[in-house]
């Protein structure tokens, strides 16, 4: 009774461990169970009689604490979130918010619906904040940047980002970033806002899960996700008239700065998603193919969603001063791998 191709363990997990603590704790029979994050992550869609549940375990112990009080403390203010069930052996049980990820239902409609999509996400980020608010102490949800190495180290990405391509990055300087990112309680913020990490539920409602790296802070850091994820290939002129529209809807006289903001920290974040494709090409010596990625959440690494990638970057670089040397990089960069074709598919 199990959809893994009769393995008998995925992701360090045994697979009749699972099935047993399921068993448990629910008190039904498990009809098929399934690893949507692909075989290398224990992460499992259970199905039983009436119902499917989401199980995980995580070998971070921190990040697997982390969203375990999200799960129950952060959770229950939001229709975004999933539920918590329960935990039993070390499993996290949670409700299942969908079984069609955002990223394979906006990869599988016309360009036309894509946006549509797109913006419902948008929305989707707004609404789960404005329900959250502050979370609850209980949660102990750090604040993201409360540690200024980090922030600098942070900033400091797009020097990485060059030297993992051989390149030289010149005029850049993290320090005039990092006083833009200052720490705040304002907003929660799920973080890794990929599409890969949401899923779209028969209602229509979009369900984000995956919380181990969650923080508390200013509220575009997660739309800046959004923007930054390399799966969707859109391009800038799809996507930023509605964050523009959005941002300027729930932020009113406030929209210029946090637009502002927003384009320096897409622009980080699509620099270090770059960063994470060229270290895959560098180790792997190969591109990933669409099949792989959207049946495993790989790192992005196919031409086409680099090219797209490496221009909304220089879009987005080029409108603040601060990023504007990073136009260059990301230019140089999607000259290195124009024309590449490897197994893609």
């Amino acid at each position: 009774m199990k959809d893994t191709h009769s393995v008998d363990r995925v992701g360090g997990v045994e697979v009749a461990s699972l099935i047993s603590a399921t068993e448990k704790l629910l008190g039904q029979p498990v009809i098929k169970a399934s690893c949507p994050g692909g075989r290398d992550r224990a992460v499992f869609r259970m199905y039983l009689e009436d119902q499917t549940v989401i199980v995980s375990r995580r070998d971070n112990t921190k990040g697997a604490a982390r969203e375990r009080r999200i799960l129950e403390h952060v959770a229950p203010c939001t229709d975004h979130f999933p539920q918590l069930i329960g935990e039993h052996q070390g499993f996290l049980f949670q409700t299942d918010m969908g079984p069609v990820s955002l990223a394979n239902r906006i990869g599988a409609i016309r360009p036309a619906e894509q946006k549509a999509l797109f913006d419902d996400a948008i929305v989707s980020v707004f609404n789960y904040q404005m329900h959250i608010g502050r979370p609850l102490p209980q949660a102990e949800v750090p604040v993201l940047f409360q540690d200024n190495a980090k922030r600098q180290y942070f900033c400091d990405g797009p020097i990485r980002t060059a030297s993992v391509f051989g390149l030289t990055l010149n005029g850049y300087d993290p320090d005039k970033l990092a006083i833009e990112f200052a720490p705040t309680d304002a907003f929660f913020l799920k973080w890794d806002n990929r599409l890969a990490n949401a899923s779209v539920a028969p209602s229509g409602t979009i369900g984000w899960f995956d919380f181990e790296d969650s923080f508390v802070g200013s509220g575009f850091e997660d739309l800046a996700w959004l923007a930054a994820d390399e799966y969707h290939a859109l391009s800038f002129a799809d996507i930023y008239p509605l964050f523009v529209a959005r941002i300027e809807e729930y932020h009113g006289l406030a929209a210029p700065l946090v637009l502002r903001r927003f384009h320096l920290m897409t622009t980080l974040l699509i620099a270090l998603r770059t960063r994470r494709i060229g270290r895959h090409l560098i180790k792997r010596r190969r591109w990933y193919t669409r099949q792989e990625i959207d049946r495993s959440d790989r790192v992005g690494a196919h031409p086409e969603m680099v090219q797209a990638l490496l221009l909304r970057g220089e879009t987005f670089a080029a409108m603040e001063k601060e990023t504007w040397p990073l136009v260059r990089m990301f230019e140089q960069i999607r000259e290195q791998l124009q024309g590449a074709r490897g197994s893609a598919a």
